[in-house]
């Protein structure tokens, strides 16, 4: 810009000379030749007029953003934003600005976009861009007023200074949203240029476009708003985070009352719906902090973008979690944990439930995202202790071995190494099923070692346990004969996928907890297709490992697991030093894990801590907790393999 003040400046000085040599020949033409002297100055006035207006012309238009196609302009300068749904469609969540649903005007109630016109914009459908008779009323409003009260922006014009332009208020910005105004209107028709502005405009709390509001405020699609809740959405543009309803329910109801009237004025409405409206209660949504989805939105972000392999400007991912299933493993942690979640070192419980079809129902990363983002159920690795003894005893009945088959708990040494039992004692002669049930470390470790420990970590990796961060960590011939009472470090989530095999009767599903991934207009990025289960175990082998898991859960170390009326089977298992608390078991509808610990690793009978937690203490209890309120009303499914159970009442 200031190089064409000085080109101009440069000008004026050539055509008009300088000083008194000007005003000389001026004097000296004046009485020689009037007539040359008016035409002269004629000239000069026109040439000076049009110097002037293409200097206009060029501060106006210098800089001015270049309209995009008619297909980009959807998505032109929107901010990444994610929304999340839950598995029925509702969102759950909304990550930077949530630009809701697209919306036609033909899907809204003919009252939405009429009670924007009433009050934003009521000529419209009349003018070209630019309304002069609303500038000329607002002017005279304003100096009336003597100060500003009525502006004169259109439609079009707010939609070229939010789509193109900074908020500065200043002429030259304002001559600017004109130009791009009547650039708009050539581009779009008027009902294109309405649905545009109304997917697009800010409404406060994040929210962009009348759907989003929608859906923030009253949780409803802008569809099924009512007449009372649109006014009060289209009065907030003036000053959407003064006027939102979350934070000035007042305020908005005064500007939905000024709407109202405005549509009454128009002949959109009577002033008996007016009236009706006005007395109509508003409910408004309060909005609540992320809490533990917050692990599953990180999930989510990672898988959507590996999964449509782009990061487009603002994705809609529909999950597969069910948000009261979410609340039932909360309420669960806290009930058992939460006494041990503040402390210095606080006590973290994570947690991963799956259904038959791999859908992840609920996920728990820890006791408090705010606190920790680190996810506990996906990205932490931990020894599962006897919990891992699962896989070394499928391992073994594919060997041939039965779970009457008899063994010797007694004291042992194998290639130099004494496992003993937890509480060091020897049960002598025992079935495999007894020491199963009892968690004997011996017998596992002896059975493991007949059965051949990269047998043992091949079913393990078959079921989908990855063993430590290296896949290939076990390819060789260095797997640790430990391996059979779970000194390998690994995942709640490859456990819980693991342990889902014996629930759908030896076949693997792999997990996972994105069904949809769509933009913001409804393309679909990525959906799912059903997934075909993989057969990785025998059915009839797998009948003996439930009805061993079973036995666990009937009289062995995880009691506290039981559930009235249902099958359950699992496996408990705690690290060395009290390390790692773990209890992963299934019903026939869901498979639930759940796992307790300190992030450094440290025991749990440390000074402030719980004391000796196993996993049949605190997490079977969790288990039970959470498994019993998912439960309430099902039928049970019974589990192939299972003997009968106690039943327990309590």
């Amino acid at each position: 810009m200031n190089g064409i003040k000085v080109f101009f400046g440069s000008l004026w000085t050539r055509l008009t000379g300088a000083g008194g040599q000007a005003r000389s020949r001026l004097n000296q033409m004046v009485k020689a030749n009037p007539w040359r002297a008016v035409q002269v100055a004629v000239v000069g006035a026109l040439a000076v007029a049009a110097f002037v207006g293409i200097g206009f012309w060029a501060w106006v238009h210098v800089g001015l953003p270049r309209l995009p196609a008619k297909d980009q302009i959807w998505a032109y300068n929107r901010e990444a934003g994610v929304t999340f749904l839950d598995r029925n469609g509702t969102i759950i969540g909304v990550r930077g600005p949530s630009y809701g649903r697209e919306v036609t005007l033909a899907a809204l109630p003919a009252y939405v976009p009429q009670a924007f016109l009433a009050i934003e914009d009521r000529r419209f459908y009349e003018h070209d861009g630019v309304d002069n008779t609303a500038i000329v009323r607002a002017a005279m409003a304003n100096l009336t007023a003597g100060r500003t009260v009525q502006g004169g922006s259109t439609i079009s014009q707010q939609l070229a200074k939010n789509l193109f332009l900074t908020r500065d208020q200043t002429l030259r910005r304002k001559l600017q949203e004109m130009v791009l105004a009547a650039r708009l209107e050539d581009l779009l028709t008027k009902d294109e240029l309405l649905e545009l502005y109304l997917n697009r405009v800010f409404l406060g709390e994040q929210a962009y476009g009348v759907d989003a509001a929608a859906r923030r405020y009253f949780g409803k699609p802008g569809t099924e708003l009512t007449l009372a809740e649109a006014a009060m959405i289209a009065g907030l543009p003036k000053a959407p985070s003064r006027t939102a309803p979350t934070s000035n329910f007042a305020r908005a109801k005064e500007r939905q009352v000024v709407v109202l009237d405005a549509m009454v004025e128009a002949g959109y409405i009577t002033p008996a719906q007016r009236d009706e409206a006005v007395a109509e209660p508003i409910n408004v949504t309060v909005a609540t902090g992320e809490g533990s989805l917050g692990y599953v939105f990180d999930m989510a972000v990672e898988e959507a973008h590996r999964l449509t392999r782009d990061v487009v400007p603002d994705m809609v991912i529909e999950l597969t979690v069910d948000p009261a299933m979410q609340a039932m493993a909360e309420r669960a942690i806290a009930r058992h944990a939460g006494a041990f979640a503040n402390r210095e070192r606080p006590l973290q419980a994570a947690m991963v439930v799956l259904d038959p079809a791999g859908e992840v129902r609920a996920l728990i990363g820890g006791n408090n995202y705010q606190a920790s983002k680190f996810n506990r159920a996906y990205q932490a690795r931990r020894q599962p202790g006897s919990t891992f003894k699962a896989f070394v005893y499928a391992a073994a009945l594919e060997r041939g071995m039965d779970a009457d088959d008899v063994r010797f708990d007694e004291p042992i040494v194998i290639q130099g190494w004494r496992p003993s039992n937890y509480d060091d004692g020897y049960r002598g002669a025992v079935t495999l099923r007894t020491a199963f049930a009892l968690s004997l470390n011996t017998v596992a470790a002896e059975i493991g070692h007949e059965t051949g420990v990269r047998n043992v970590a091949a079913l393990a990796q078959r079921f989908g346990v990855g063993l430590g961060p290296d896949p290939n960590a076990f390819d060789d011939d260095a797997v640790p004969l430990s391996i059979t009472l779970g000194s390998v470090e690994v995942s709640l989530w490859d456990m819980a996928q693991g342990f889902a095999v014996f629930m759908n009767q030896g076949r693997k599903v792999e997990s996972h907890l994105v069904n949809t991934v769509q933009d913001a207009r409804g393309q679909v990025l990525f959906r799912r297709a059903p997934i075909a289960p993989q057969v990785v175990f025998s059915s009839t082998l797998n009948e003996q490992m439930v009805s061993l898991l079973g036995t666990v859960v009937q009289r062995g170390t995880a009691t506290r697991a039981q559930i009235s009326g249902h099958d359950v089977a699992g496996k408990s298992g705690t690290s060395q030093n009290w390390r790692d608390a773990w209890f992963i078991g299934f019903t026939g509808q869901y498979t639930a894990g759940v796992w307790m610990g300190h992030d450094d690793f440290s025991s749990m009978t440390a000074r402030g801590g719980p004391g000796r937690v196993t996993g049949g203490s605190l997490p079977a209890a969790i288990w039970h907790d959470f498994m019993s309120e998912a439960l309430e009303g099902q039928d049970n499914i019974r589990l192939p393999g299972l003997v009968d159970q106690p039943r327990r009442t309590a």
